[in-house]
Parts: structure tokens; sequence; C-alpha cells
């Protein structure tokens, strides 16, 4: 760009022919009044370099798996920031900041945050959504806002961490920092949760294996199903080489898993 642009009420439509995109902002915006300002196809690619994306509705929508990147990209949508229909990637090394004024900063069926991509989401109805798995790889961190009596972050299913990634969930409400299925912790990961008022930092659905985390959860972490419980430390060398796991705890091999 060269200068600021408005869409109006038109798309810029990215098909699985055209296959991938960049777009080099300097510094400029991006903006429109349709009903997103950026469309995907299935599988598509779409790199972001200094912009800011601007929507009146939603800013990015995804019609199945897509895959988005870049550095120092805002996406800000009236509705929603980033909408995707099915998985949504995060590329490697991207830094991404999503905001959603009157919806989500991201909501995708799945969330893949590739090894030291830096993601925030923020927004009215939570920051961060995800219809079944997050996952973070090696040294990716993802950030979720919300000061509304909404979940910062909420995962049905699944939120993965590799060693050295970072989670930040923060509700100025009354609500979770975040609502998690369930927890799966490899190496050292941070992690730093704040709850609204009336709940709790981080409220896990099924937890059956202690885990280790550094940083902080305010309110304390409430677990509904199983004895797994996550022990925040301020230091990673304060993390034991064996962790111990509550009575009658198996570990889940592929082995078990058949059986």
């Amino acid at each position: 760009l060269a200068a600021s642009f408005s869409m109006e009420d038109t798309m810029l439509k990215l098909t699985a022919q055209r296959g991938s995109i960049t777009i080099d902002g300097n510094g400029y915006t991006l903006s429109g009044t349709g009903d997103c300002i950026i469309r995907l196809d299935e599988g598509c690619k779409l790199t972001l370099n200094d912009i800011t994306v601007h929507s009146g509705s939603t800013a990015i929508g995804c019609l199945g798996s897509a895959e988005i990147g870049g550095e120092n990209a805002n996406i800000i949508g009236v509705s929603d920031g980033i909408l995707c229909a099915d998985e949504l990637i995060v590329s490697e090394g991207s830094s991404l900041v999503c905001k959603g004024s009157n919806g989500r900063g991201i909501d995708a069926e799945d969330i893949t945050i590739k090894a030291g991509a830096s993601v925030s989401g923020e927004g009215v109805l939570g920051g961060v959504n995800s219809r079944s798995d997050i996952t973070l790889e090696k040294g990716a961190s993802l950030a979720a806002y919300t000061d509304e009596n909404y979940n910062a972050l909420k995962c049905d299913g699944q939120l993965s961490m590799a060693d050295g990634s970072a989670l930040t969930v923060e509700n100025r409400g009354r609500y979770h920092g975040a609502e998690i299925y369930e927890f799966a912790i490899e190496g050292a990961v941070s992690i730093n949760a704040a709850g609204g008022s009336e709940a709790t930092g981080l409220f896990i659905t099924e937890q059956h294996s202690n885990m280790y985390a550094v940083g902080s959860c305010k309110p304390e972490a409430r677990v509904e199903n199983g004895k797994g419980r996550i022990t925040f430390v301020d230091d990673a060398s304060k993390i034991p080489a064996e962790i111990p796991q509550p009575d009658g705890y198996i570990e889940e091999t592929a082995e078990t898993e058949e059986q």
C-alpha cells in the first residue's frame, strides 16, 4: 500500500487457484464495510506485514482451513477479527493482534500457532474461541482478553503447549480467564491467568494428571473432573524432573489408547 485504502462494500477474495497473497501495508490501513474485507477459500494463505485491517463487520473470513501470518498486523472487526470455519494456522514467527469490537478477536474450529509466532485476541464475546483444539508449538505465545462476562479464552477440546510456549488470559469482567476442556503440557511453559470477580483464572473440565507451569493463576485454577492439578512456580528450575501423579493415574500411550 502507498496510502490507506477503503474496499467499501466489496471483498478481496483469495481463491484456491490463486493460493496465497502477501500485502505489505507500509503502516497504512485497509478498511471496508462488506461482510468481510478479505475472504479466504479452503487452503489459502494470507500474509500481512505492517498493516491494519479494519472492518465494519468481520475483518478476515475463512471458508475452510486457512493460514494467516505476517509481522505487525492489526486485524480489527466490528464483529470478529478473524472468523474461520475450520482450522486457523498462524505462520511461524508471525505477530498478529486481533480484535472484535462486538464479537471475538479470533473464532475458529481449531487453532494452531506455529513455532515462534505471537498472537493476541480481544473481544466483547471473548478474545479467542476454539470449537475444538488449540496447539501452541515451541516458543509460540497466545494471549486472550475481555472486559465482559464471557471467557477471555474458550477451548472446547485440548489445549496443547510445547516447550517454551506461553499463554496469557485476562478477564476484566466477572467470568473465567479461560475455560478449557483439557490441558497437555510438554516441557517448561509459561501460563499467566487472571479471572473475573466471580470466577477463576482457569476452569478445566478434565484434568487427570499433575502438571507444572511458570507463572500464576488468580483466582486459583478449578478442575471439574479428575484429580490432576497445575502447580505454578516462579522459575523453570523449580519444575521437578519427575512430576508426582495422582493415585490411579495411568499415563496415556499409543498402547493404552488402543486398549
